[in-house]
Protein backbone atom coordinates (compact mmCIF):
# COMPACT_ATOMS: atom_id res chain seq x y z
CA UNK A 1 0.00 0.00 0.00
CA UNK A 2 3.20 2.03 0.13
CA UNK A 3 4.00 4.82 2.71
CA UNK A 4 1.68 6.32 5.07
CA UNK A 5 0.11 9.91 3.98
CA UNK A 6 1.94 12.37 5.94
CA UNK A 7 -0.93 13.69 7.63
CA UNK A 8 -2.01 9.91 9.06
CA UNK A 9 -2.66 10.13 12.83
CA UNK A 10 -2.42 6.20 12.56
CA UNK A 11 -1.69 3.52 10.24
CA UNK A 12 -2.81 0.38 8.81
CA UNK A 13 -0.25 -1.24 10.96
CA UNK A 14 -1.03 0.35 13.81
CA UNK A 15 -4.69 0.36 13.24
CA UNK A 16 -4.75 -3.36 13.33
CA UNK A 17 -3.60 -3.54 17.10
CA UNK A 18 -6.36 -0.95 18.43
CA UNK A 19 -9.14 -1.86 20.10
CA UNK A 20 -12.81 -0.80 18.07
CA UNK A 21 -16.09 -1.15 17.70
CA UNK A 22 -18.16 -1.15 14.87
CA UNK A 23 -20.76 1.94 13.88
CA UNK A 24 -22.44 0.07 10.61
CA UNK A 25 -20.72 -2.28 8.28
CA UNK A 26 -22.05 -0.16 5.44
CA UNK A 27 -25.41 0.14 3.49
CA UNK A 28 -24.94 -1.94 0.87
CA UNK A 29 -21.64 -3.66 -0.77
CA UNK A 30 -20.39 0.00 -2.05
CA UNK A 31 -20.14 1.22 1.07
CA UNK A 32 -17.49 1.79 4.02
CA UNK A 33 -17.52 0.03 6.94
CA UNK A 34 -17.16 2.51 9.97
CA UNK A 35 -15.63 1.66 13.03
CA UNK A 36 -14.58 3.62 16.32
CA UNK A 37 -10.80 3.22 17.59
CA UNK A 38 -9.11 4.76 20.56
CA UNK A 39 -6.13 6.40 19.85
CA UNK A 40 -4.33 8.29 22.27
CA UNK A 41 -6.87 7.97 24.73
CA UNK A 42 -9.77 9.84 22.19
CA UNK A 43 -12.46 7.93 20.23
CA UNK A 44 -11.73 8.59 16.28
CA UNK A 45 -14.12 7.12 13.35
CA UNK A 46 -12.56 5.61 10.58
CA UNK A 47 -14.06 4.82 7.42
CA UNK A 48 -12.43 2.11 5.57
CA UNK A 49 -13.08 0.62 2.42
CA UNK A 50 -10.34 -2.20 2.62
CA UNK A 51 -12.69 -5.31 3.18
CA UNK A 52 -14.91 -4.54 0.34
CA UNK A 53 -14.35 -6.28 -3.53
CA UNK A 54 -11.33 -4.95 -5.68
CA UNK A 55 -13.24 -2.63 -7.95
CA UNK A 56 -15.32 -0.83 -4.69
CA UNK A 57 -11.40 -1.27 -2.80
CA UNK A 58 -9.31 0.26 -5.28
CA UNK A 59 -11.30 2.39 -7.61
CA UNK A 60 -14.64 3.66 -6.50
CA UNK A 61 -13.54 4.20 -2.36
CA UNK A 62 -10.39 5.83 -2.74
CA UNK A 63 -12.44 8.54 -5.07
CA UNK A 64 -14.88 8.72 -2.48
CA UNK A 65 -12.36 9.45 0.18
CA UNK A 66 -10.64 11.99 -2.19
CA UNK A 67 -13.43 14.24 -2.28
CA UNK A 68 -14.59 13.68 1.70
CA UNK A 69 -10.99 14.68 2.33
CA UNK A 70 -11.29 17.77 0.55
CA UNK A 71 -14.83 18.61 1.95
CA UNK A 72 -13.42 17.94 5.55
CA UNK A 73 -10.57 20.22 5.14
CA UNK A 74 -12.60 23.20 3.43
CA UNK A 75 -14.63 22.49 6.75
CA UNK A 76 -11.94 22.97 9.13
CA UNK A 77 -13.57 25.30 12.08
CA UNK A 78 -17.22 24.92 10.82
CA UNK A 79 -18.89 23.76 14.07
CA UNK A 80 -21.24 20.96 13.52
CA UNK A 81 -18.95 19.22 10.82
CA UNK A 82 -16.42 16.69 12.11
CA UNK A 83 -12.92 17.83 12.07
CA UNK A 84 -10.72 15.34 9.24
CA UNK A 85 -7.88 13.64 10.90
CA UNK A 86 -6.34 12.64 8.37
CA UNK A 87 -5.92 9.39 5.84
CA UNK A 88 -4.92 5.66 6.75
CA UNK A 89 -4.32 5.14 3.40
CA UNK A 90 -5.84 5.10 0.42
CA UNK A 91 -8.81 2.83 1.62
CA UNK A 92 -9.47 4.51 4.98
CA UNK A 93 -9.73 7.90 6.59
CA UNK A 94 -9.87 9.12 10.04
CA UNK A 95 -12.16 11.73 11.31
CA UNK A 96 -13.15 12.86 15.17
CA UNK A 97 -16.44 10.64 15.88
CA UNK A 98 -19.03 12.66 17.21
CA UNK A 99 -21.34 10.44 19.97
CA UNK A 100 -24.99 10.71 19.51
CA UNK A 101 -27.77 9.19 17.21
CA UNK A 102 -29.00 9.53 13.63
CA UNK A 103 -32.14 10.85 12.72
CA UNK A 104 -33.30 7.72 11.62
CA UNK A 105 -33.88 7.06 15.31
CA UNK A 106 -35.99 9.90 16.17
CA UNK A 107 -39.13 10.02 15.85
CA UNK A 108 -41.85 12.47 14.83
CA UNK A 109 -41.61 14.98 17.82
CA UNK A 110 -38.81 14.57 19.95
CA UNK A 111 -36.61 17.36 18.40
CA UNK A 112 -37.84 21.29 18.63
CA UNK A 113 -38.14 23.42 16.21
CA UNK A 114 -34.22 25.32 17.66
CA UNK A 115 -32.64 22.15 16.02
CA UNK A 116 -33.48 22.06 12.60
CA UNK A 117 -33.11 26.16 12.96
CA UNK A 118 -29.75 25.30 13.67
CA UNK A 119 -29.01 22.82 11.31
CA UNK A 120 -30.44 25.10 8.50
CA UNK A 121 -27.40 28.07 10.09
CA UNK A 122 -24.98 24.61 9.59
CA UNK A 123 -25.88 24.37 5.84
CA UNK A 124 -25.84 27.97 5.33
CA UNK A 125 -21.64 27.43 6.94
CA UNK A 126 -21.01 24.49 4.93
CA UNK A 127 -21.97 26.41 1.64
CA UNK A 128 -20.08 29.43 2.90
CA UNK A 129 -17.10 27.49 2.57
CA UNK A 130 -17.83 25.70 -0.97
CA UNK A 131 -18.95 22.42 0.51
CA UNK A 132 -22.13 21.00 -0.46
CA UNK A 133 -23.42 17.94 1.36
CA UNK A 134 -25.55 16.42 -2.01
CA UNK A 135 -27.23 13.88 -0.72
CA UNK A 136 -28.57 14.73 2.74
CA UNK A 137 -31.10 12.33 4.48
CA UNK A 138 -31.75 11.30 7.81
CA UNK A 139 -28.49 8.84 8.83
CA UNK A 140 -26.68 12.05 7.73
CA UNK A 141 -27.39 14.04 10.40
CA UNK A 142 -26.54 13.15 13.95
CA UNK A 143 -28.10 14.89 17.29
CA UNK A 144 -24.94 15.24 19.09
CA UNK A 145 -23.66 16.59 22.28
CA UNK A 146 -25.88 19.43 23.32
CA UNK A 147 -28.81 18.70 21.08
CA UNK A 148 -26.70 19.61 18.11
CA UNK A 149 -26.73 18.81 14.61
CA UNK A 150 -23.54 17.45 13.05
CA UNK A 151 -23.54 16.24 9.70
CA UNK A 152 -21.41 12.89 8.16
CA UNK A 153 -20.82 11.13 5.26
CA UNK A 154 -18.91 13.71 2.59
CA UNK A 155 -18.83 11.10 0.24
CA UNK A 156 -21.46 12.34 -2.39
CA UNK A 157 -20.27 16.17 -1.80
CA UNK A 158 -19.14 18.76 -4.22
CA UNK A 159 -16.28 21.13 -2.68
CA UNK A 160 -15.47 23.76 -4.94
CA UNK A 161 -14.03 25.98 -2.41
CA UNK A 162 -14.36 29.86 -2.73
CA UNK A 163 -13.66 30.45 -6.66
CA UNK A 164 -14.43 27.88 -8.85
CA UNK A 165 -15.48 27.93 -12.30
CA UNK A 166 -18.43 28.63 -13.92
CA UNK A 167 -19.55 24.85 -14.49
CA UNK A 168 -18.52 23.72 -11.30
CA UNK A 169 -20.37 27.21 -9.42
CA UNK A 170 -23.38 26.40 -11.41
CA UNK A 171 -23.59 22.54 -9.76
CA UNK A 172 -22.40 23.62 -7.18
CA UNK A 173 -25.88 25.96 -6.20
CA UNK A 174 -28.02 23.02 -7.56
CA UNK A 175 -26.75 20.38 -5.10
CA UNK A 176 -26.99 23.48 -2.27
CA UNK A 177 -30.91 23.86 -3.67
CA UNK A 178 -30.96 20.09 -3.15
CA UNK A 179 -29.07 20.47 0.85
CA UNK A 180 -31.89 22.93 1.82
CA UNK A 181 -35.18 21.05 0.12
CA UNK A 182 -33.64 17.72 2.28
CA UNK A 183 -33.37 20.06 5.32
CA UNK A 184 -36.78 21.14 4.58
CA UNK A 185 -37.98 17.65 4.21
CA UNK A 186 -37.02 16.48 7.65
CA UNK A 187 -37.83 19.49 9.39
CA UNK A 188 -41.73 18.60 7.74
CA UNK A 189 -41.55 15.30 8.64
CA UNK A 190 -39.89 15.25 11.86
CA UNK A 191 -41.57 18.42 13.39
CA UNK A 192 -45.73 17.96 13.77
CA UNK A 193 -47.36 20.93 12.75
CA UNK A 194 -44.62 22.73 10.63
CA UNK A 195 -45.64 25.18 7.70
CA UNK A 196 -42.26 25.74 6.59
CA UNK A 197 -42.40 24.80 2.87
CA UNK A 198 -40.51 22.54 1.16
CA UNK A 199 -38.81 24.26 -2.03
CA UNK A 200 -38.83 22.53 -5.36
CA UNK A 201 -36.15 20.96 -6.41
CA UNK A 202 -33.42 22.40 -8.74
CA UNK A 203 -33.55 22.00 -12.55
CA UNK A 204 -31.34 19.01 -12.95
CA UNK A 205 -32.86 16.84 -10.16
CA UNK A 206 -36.34 17.57 -12.33
CA UNK A 207 -34.16 16.80 -15.27
CA UNK A 208 -32.77 13.72 -13.38
CA UNK A 209 -36.10 12.70 -12.57
CA UNK A 210 -37.41 13.07 -15.89
CA UNK A 211 -35.18 11.13 -17.71
CA UNK A 212 -35.98 8.03 -14.77
CA UNK A 213 -39.07 7.93 -15.64
CA UNK A 214 -38.34 7.71 -19.24
CA UNK A 215 -35.87 4.81 -18.93
CA UNK A 216 -38.71 2.96 -16.57
CA UNK A 217 -41.33 3.37 -19.40
CA UNK A 218 -39.11 2.60 -22.01
CA UNK A 219 -37.99 -0.75 -19.87
CA UNK A 220 -41.64 -0.90 -18.79
CA UNK A 221 -42.59 -1.32 -23.07
CA UNK A 222 -39.83 -3.75 -23.48
CA UNK A 223 -40.90 -5.66 -21.19
CA UNK A 224 -43.91 -6.40 -22.46
CA UNK A 225 -43.05 -7.25 -26.47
Amino acid sequence: MGRPPQDAILTRERLAGLPRRRLHGGRNVLKATVEVVEVGGRPVAVKDFSARSWPVRCLLGPWQLDREARAYRLLEGVRGAPRFLGRVDRQAIAVEYVPGSDLAAVRPGDLPESFFDRLDLLLDSLHAAGVAHGDLHRRDVLLGPGGEPYLVDFSTSIAVGPDPDPLLGFLFRQMCGADRRSAAKLRRRLLPGSRREVPPPPGLYRIGRRLRRFVDLVRAISRRR
